[in-house]
């Protein structure tokens, strides 16, 4: 164990342990809201306002277990399909297909955090520059529904919202322990003084791993200071500071994960021989600052990232070594005058980011950095502007109508080669990427339901990983969907629906070579999406969600995401589907929850028919259910506990896959298993 985790763990262990001195009175209440961050309740009650997909997530949901991967956050989110590599931060992520080929570093949604982009200036973003334990809530736009956020991609746009001294005061310590010498612990504290606030959240988390060669550890920092300058202004500053480092067991054969899924690619070629690791540190500094004038908001952003990437992959990949600078600027302007003697709210924006890497490939001696192959210096920016209308036709009808443009860049120059770039891969090139996005929506709201329906388009250019490869994507993806659903709450039953239909052009589809585990990328023809999100959340006691006085309840919640992805006339693939994603996946629980804080339930998860690993359908990954069992007691002041069982009947199966071109009907080396039987538990003392 290294010195600094050694250090964590003895200083967490001793803010638990530790008697209290002085004596200290904490009234705690609903969190007073800033100008700067909103709650977790404005949240809830603006995006209900959305006429489509959109959820707000409560840290509290996904704190009553192991809070560790984003498939575990996302647990009960429909449309969200988070599959973890092998029980790491590391994942698949794809919000309505986007992406949907990607099992690493994330594309087609935009990631963000207090609302401002973690995503690098060309798009993509890494799942370990968040922390759920740090969040005070989440918010995520499914699909077109985020262009008010400046974000044009199919997938949308996730928020994570940090804690301040209001919404958390006081201090907390959390351990989380359990198989595979897995460790999560966290410090934190908010802090309140005059017209300023502050919050601090330090963590350390570790693991060997399920799988051999998967070891990880990660310590993450995130802090924010806000200061009321007048009533009607306030500042917020936001610091960040990661270091993560990961092994990476890559990919079996679908029989070497069924004689032993622990195991790591052990080929000649393989992870384990040439240590394959992605390590990195990220510093990160942002601001928001919001003016109130009356019924006029202007919200000012400003963010630098810096990271510095270690990745030592295959030899025929090399060790990649990035650096990378972005800086983010934007603002927003709002207003709530009525209009026609109606409610009416109108929003406007601007944000323009950039962002220059430097990217350097060394020779891969096994899992030592060799001779340098090539360079690249990249710069991307965006330019990016919308505006919004939302406006009551009636008491219970609201008609939203956005536009969204954005002009992007993505320059890349060849500073130094001494290997001949691959055939068709176009080493220096300097494009540029325009286009619209249009948005409708009506939503009716009456006694607590909805029903809604939209259409949008979206726009994404390529980002640098998808730019330079043999096969290249030289367009921008765009898509037409529409969408309709309701959500609502009635008696005992609470409930999210939506369906959606997307055409999409040029979609930008990332292959794997079998053989060298070369990614290529190429623009696809026409391709279509549709599906179905569906969350359900049902007392089944039959007490009303109104009724706050419930001493018991017996809850089953679940999330069913189905997605159907497809060529259309491919002249390779004809109507083909597309690889990557099970078309049908169920994760839910059933708990008993008490007035008390205590829960006790089991959780499963259901994947019911096979997923392809090639867009030729000949191979595919086995359906598979996970059973899992959970019980402690969540309070928001004093000790709270969980005890998380997963996989119960120690099922092997593959919680994520890679994706090929043709397997040809055979075996390949493209499946990366799921964690066996495990059992985690869980200790926070906030005070």
């Amino acid at each position: 164990m290294k010195f600094h985790q050694l250090l964590f763990i003895i200083t967490t262990t001793a803010a638990i342990a530790a008697p209290r001195t002085l004596d200290q009175t904490i009234v705690k209440s609903d969190p007073e809201p800033t100008l700067t961050q909103p709650t977790l309740e404005q949240d809830r009650l603006e995006l209900a306002k959305i006429p489509g997909g959109i959820e707000t997530v409560d840290a509290e949901r996904y704190l009553t277990g192991r809070a560790s991967t984003f498939a575990e956050t996302f647990f009960l989110s429909p449309g969200v399909v988070a599959q973890p590599r092998f029980g790491s931060d590391e994942a698949r992520i794809s919000i309505r297909g986007s992406g949907l080929q990607r099992t690493f570093h994330g594309r087609g949604i935009r990631l963000m955090q207090d609302g401002i982009p973690l995503n690098l200036a060309d798009g993509g973003f890494d799942m370990q520059a968040v922390d759920p334990l740090a969040a005070s809530h989440i918010n995520i736009w499914r699909g077109g529904n985020a262009l008010s956020n400046g974000s044009t991609t199919l997938g949308g746009a996730i928020d994570y919202l940090s804690h301040t001294g209001y919404s958390a005061p006081g201090y907390s310590s959390r351990i989380e322990a359990g198989s595979y010498e897995y460790l999560r612990a966290r410090f934190a504290g908010g802090i309140t003084e005059g017209s300023s606030d502050l919050y601090f959240s330090l963590s350390h988390a570790s693991q060997n791993g399920f799988r051999d060669h998967a070891e990880q550890s990660a310590q993450r920092f995130f802090t924010n200071y806000g200061i009321r300058l007048r009533d009607d202004l306030e500042t917020r500053f936001f610091l960040t500071a990661i270091h993560t480092d990961s092994d990476l067991p890559g990919s079996l054969t679908k029989a070497e994960m069924e004689a032993n899924p622990q195991q790591a690619d052990g080929s000649f070629f393989g992870a384990k021989r040439y240590d394959n690791r992605r390590d990195y540190e990220l510093f990160r500094f942002a601001n928001k600052t919001t003016l109130r004038n009356g019924n006029n908001t202007w919200d000012f952003t400003a963010g630098y990232t810096y990271k510095d990437l270690d990745h030592p992959i295959t030899p025929f990949v090399g060790v990649i070594d990035q650096l990378s600078n972005d800086l983010a600027f934007g603002t927003v302007f709002t207003n709530t005058d009525e209009l026609g003697g109606r409610d009416n709210r109108f929003r406007s924006g601007l944000s323009f980011t950039y962002g220059n890497m430097t990217n350097s490939v060394f020779l891969n001696n096994l899992g030592a950095r060799g001779a340098l192959r090539n360079r690249d210096d990249q710069t991307a920016t965006n330019l990016e502007g919308f505006i919004e209308n939302r406006h009551h036709l009636s008491d219970e009808i609201s008609f939203t109508a956005a536009l969204a443009a954005a002009f992007s860049t993505r320059e890349n120059d060849r500073e130094f080669s001494n290997i001949p770039p691959a055939p068709g891969t176009l080493t220096t090139y300097d494009d540029s990427f325009a286009n619209i996005a249009p948005s409708l929506g009506l939503l009716h709201e009456k006694d607590g339901i909805h029903w809604f329906a939209g259409i949008s388009r979206s726009f994404e250019p390529p980002s640098f990983s998808e730019t330079v490869t043999a096969n290249i994507a030289r367009d921008a993806q765009t898509a037409n969907t529409i969408e309709a659903g309701t959500r609502g709450t009635r008696s005992f039953a609470k409930w999210d629906a939506t369906v959606y239909y997307s055409q999409v052009k040029d979609e930008l589809l990332t292959l794997t070579d079998p053989g060298t585990l070369v990614s290529t990328t190429k623009n696809a023809n026409d391709t279509i999406h549709y599906g179905i999100e569906l969350g359900t959340e049902l007392d089944l006691l039959g007490t009303s969600w109104i009724d706050e006085n419930a001493t018991h309840r017996l809850i089953f919640r679940t999330a069913y995401t189905y997605g159907s992805f497809e060529f259309d006339g491919d002249p390779t693939y004809g109507d083909n589907d597309i690889a990557g994603l099970p078309p049908h996946l169920v994760r839910g629980e059933l708990l008993w929850e008490n007035a008390e804080g205590y829960y006790a339930g089991p959780t499963f998860e259901w994947v019911p028919v096979k997923s392809f690993i090639d867009h030729r359908n000949t191979f595919a990954a086995d359906p598979y259910a996970l059973l899992g069992f959970k019980f402690g007691r969540r309070v928001s002041e004093g000790i709270s506990w969980f005890v998380e069982a997963k996989n119960l009947t120690d099922e092997t199966h593959a919680a994520t896959h890679g994706v090929i071109d043709n397997a040809g009907g055979a075996d390949q080396r493209q499946f990366l298993p799921g964690e066996g039987r495990s059992i985690f538990a869980g200790l926070e003392w906030t005070f």
